[in-house]
């Protein structure tokens, strides 16, 4: 199995009223499909064009943090995916500094197409 590093703007705290996540989403096309993919959470989605794909992502992003927090699973899911908490200043998560990437045909992915998604979900 490769390794890959995580870059250190990975991140996901919690504030008074807000999730804040940052992950890194790898991108890859395949046939007719783009495919975007999260290592660091293991979540994914696909469309005929890349706008697609990328709102498909996101919606699956807030979806997953969104039951994850009304179900008081969100911190366990992230400890056994290998992401370490600091409680201060405030509470945040941080993915493990290397991953193994897993052969679902993705190993090609890297930082040369793959971006950066930001989002802020209200708890």
């Amino acid at each position: 199995m490769l390794k890959k590093k995580i870059s250190d703007k990975c991140y996901i705290k919690k504030t008074k009223d807000t999730l804040e996540v940052e992950i890194i989403v790898a991108m890859s096309r395949e046939e007719e499909y783009y495919v975007l993919y999260s290592e660091e959470l293991g979540l994914s989605s696909y469309a005929t064009t890349l706008e697609k794909a990328k709102s498909r992502f996101e919606t699956e992003l807030l979806i997953f943090f969104e039951e994850t927090t009304k179900k008081g699973t969100l911190e366990k899911y992230l400890l056994q995916k290998g992401w370490t908490l600091t409680q201060k200043p405030i509470p945040s998560y941080k993915p493990p500094e290397y991953q193994a990437i897993s052969n679902f045909g993705l190993e090609g992915l890297n930082k040369t197409n793959s971006y950066t998604e930001k989002i802020a979900i209200p708890i």
